[in-house]
């Protein structure tokens, strides 16, 4: 079964460059395992995004599963993103990218940010948590 909202934006969730640059790092280093983007309810916003390595068997697991509603998987090269069905109205027009330290900038970690469309949510400083408009 086709999701409708699927259809509006074949990106709906985007990912930078830099944000693929690391998941490939990674991925090198742990190469049975995928990522799972998803929400989890808490933070100051009230939601968190959530991005985590799952193995292969995971993966499988969200893929298969007996629901009819197929989960979105975003891929380039050998890297797998799964988006959690159950959050995927949540994410809608996220950007996930990576920033990495520089410290002219003031930038003094690496990590993933996300990055909500600004018509559908916003974050609090911390940008791991975001509520919806």
């Amino acid at each position: 079964m086709k999701r409708l909202f699927s259809t509006i934006n074949n990106n709906s969730i985007n990912i930078t460059n830099n944000a693929w640059f690391k998941m490939n790092k990674i991925k090198k280093k742990k190469k049975n395992y995928n990522f799972l983007f998803n929400v989890t309810s808490g933070g100051c916003s009230g939601f968190n995004f959530n991005l985590k390595l799952i193995d292969e068997n995971k993966f499988k697991e969200f893929y298969n599963t007996k629901s009819k509603i197929l989960p979105t998987v975003i891929k380039k090269n050998n890297i797998k993103v799964l988006i959690d069905p159950v959050s995927e109205l949540f994410l809608l027009g996220t950007t996930i990218d990576f920033i990495f330290e520089d410290f002219d900038k003031g930038i003094f970690e690496n990590k993933f940010i996300f990055i909500p469309d600004k018509n559908l949510a916003s974050t609090c400083g911390c940008g791991i948590s975001f509520t919806l408009k």
